[in-house]
């Protein structure tokens, strides 16, 4: 926020500077020695607050405001005055002042006075950026262009759009929940760059940005000033996206905004940032090889052989670096595939819809959703195979399943095996074969995880998060939790923080 300090008394100007000094960190504090500087000024800089004295020669405090006022009208300002200048206050109420105080100045008033005004100005901003917001919104769009004509002529000339996105589409993380504020990235901008330019939402997730590109700019140059948004964004931890388009002459927002979106849909990676990419081709040799071994994975009945192969296909599609929209493409090919060589009527198959594997892509933030989609998918098809077989071996798929589901219950094995007429030996001899592990520790395995996961995500009681993973005994949890991670619960979450 930037705020004058205006007072032709030189020593009385450094007292005021001087106890502005608190509000310097965080606020552009410029001192005036006459009222004509002040409005000179306003060519370089646009004040949000005023503190000025009243009587002053040649421009008075009065005739000061009056022609900030047409630079800023929203302007808040204080004004001081000695006890005889009353009626000069009482015109500078009128004029839109806010508050006037008696010289000498008290510290402790004038700090009240200006915290109140700075939370006006706060108000007032945001108030603006919802209208902005909304006004662009609708520009891009291509809705009540008329309406928006003002708006437009401000953004005659050249211009670049950014579009950032975070972390996905529809993902859970919006710029409002990792604290990088609209507002505040604004000032952010505007402070390194042009004054003049733009941040708006379009949502949760996409943010555009709008810089004046200068007539002597090179490109270089403009990336580097988009590189370093991209950068501060960074910061947060979060995986973003960045891409951007320049706007020529009376090119339209909404031709802009749409090359922009265009641009992310081919540029944005799950889990992994990316700026303004070239396209590539991408080599698949390697996720069609894991695609194969899954199908005879399935076939055979070997979940745990195809959980893992599953993961390794899935490492090598992130590693390939496919853009999301071309591995929604190769997705929905391979469900495809497999369903169609597992398949006895194939010409009676269900189509895998891309729109719908698309949709899902764009609410990951990492491949763990992902993996757990395809897993249920494929779990799905080996039972069907399992069954039209008559395999036994379709009981380990649904026992692994049935603990994936039911982790916080209390689970016993023979419960299992009298449902499908088994022995609790020879199940027990089956499970281990199939996962390489025994019941026991499988479930001690999944609980760990899910507790694991439930510390990452927020959760802070460690009796909560005991009952969600099946354990009524805080106490007891915290030990087997360190048994099986070497730390405990509160020291795993310390260590990530």
């Amino acid at each position: 926020m930037i705020i004058f300090l205006i007072e032709d008394e030189i020593l009385a100007l450094e007292e005021l500077e001087h106890l502005l000094v608190p509000y310097s960190e965080h606020h552009t504090i410029r001192c005036f020695a006459s009222g004509e500087k002040a409005v000179l000024h306003t060519q370089k800089e646009v004040p949000d607050i005023v503190i000025s004295d009243i009587r002053m020669p040649r421009l008075s405090g009065l005739e000061t405001l009056q022609k900030l006022l047409v630079v800023n009208p929203q302007l808040q300002a204080i004004m001081l005055s000695g006890y005889t200048d009353f009626e000069y206050a009482r015109t500078a109420l009128k004029l839109g002042a806010k508050e006037y105080l008696l010289k000498p100045v008290s510290t402790k008033e004038l700090y009240n006075l200006l915290d109140r005004l700075i939370e006006t100005v706060k108000l007032e901003e945001q108030k603006n950026q919802m209208a902005m917001d909304w006004s662009f919104n609708r520009m891009i769009r291509g809705i009540n262009k008329k309406d928006n004509k003002n708006n437009l002529d401000k953004l005659d000339g050249d211009w670049i759009m950014v579009a950032t996105l975070l972390e996905n589409w529809n993902s859970d993380s919006t710029w409002s929940g990792i604290g990088l504020y609209e507002s505040e990235v604004m000032d952010w901008v505007q402070l390194r760059f042009q004054q003049q330019s733009k941040c708006f939402d379009v949502d949760g997730h996409l943010r555009i940005f709008l810089l004046p590109m200068l007539a002597i700019e090179k490109e270089s140059i403009t990336r580097q000033k988009i590189q370093q948004i991209h950068e501060y964004l960074l910061a947060s931890n979060k995986v973003i996206h960045t891409v951007y388009h320049l706007k020529k002459g009376n090119e339209s927002l909404e031709s802009v905004y749409h090359s922009n979106i265009h641009l992310l849909e081919k540029q944005v990676k799950i889990g992994i940032p990316t700026f303004m990419t070239e396209e590539q081709a991408s080599n698949l040799t390697l996720v069609w090889d894991s695609a194969r071994l899954i199908e005879k994975h399935i076939l055979e009945s070997e979940y745990a052989k195809l959980n893992i192969e599953l993961r390794r296909m899935l490492d090598n599609l992130k590693r390939t670096g496919v853009p999301m929209k071309q591995s929604s493409i190769f997705l929905t090919d391979f469900v495809y595939a497999i369903k169609f060589n597992l398949s006895k009527n194939k010409s009676d198959l269900d189509p895998v819809s891309m729109e719908s594997v698309y949709d899902l892509l764009k609410t990951c933030e990492d491949y763990s959703k992902l993996h757990d989609w395809l897993l249920a998918k494929l779990s799905g098809m080996m039972k069907e195979v399992a069954s039209d077989l008559n395999q036994p071996k379709q009981v380990i798929p649904s026992l692994l399943d049935y603990v994936q589901q039911h982790y916080s219950d209390t689970i016993y094995l023979q419960d299992f095996a009298a449902k499908h007429h088994m022995s609790v030996s020879h199940l027990s001899k089956m499970f281990k074969a199939e996962t390489g592990s025994n019941f026991s520790d499988y479930i001690l395995q999944v609980r760990m995880m899910k507790a694991q996961e439930l510390l990452d995500g927020g959760y802070k009681k460690i009796s909560e998060i005991s009952k969600l993973v099946g354990y009524e005994d805080p106490k007891f949890f915290s030990q087997i939790f360190k048994r099986w991670s070497g730390v405990t619960p509160n020291e795993y979450k310390k260590k990530d923080n």
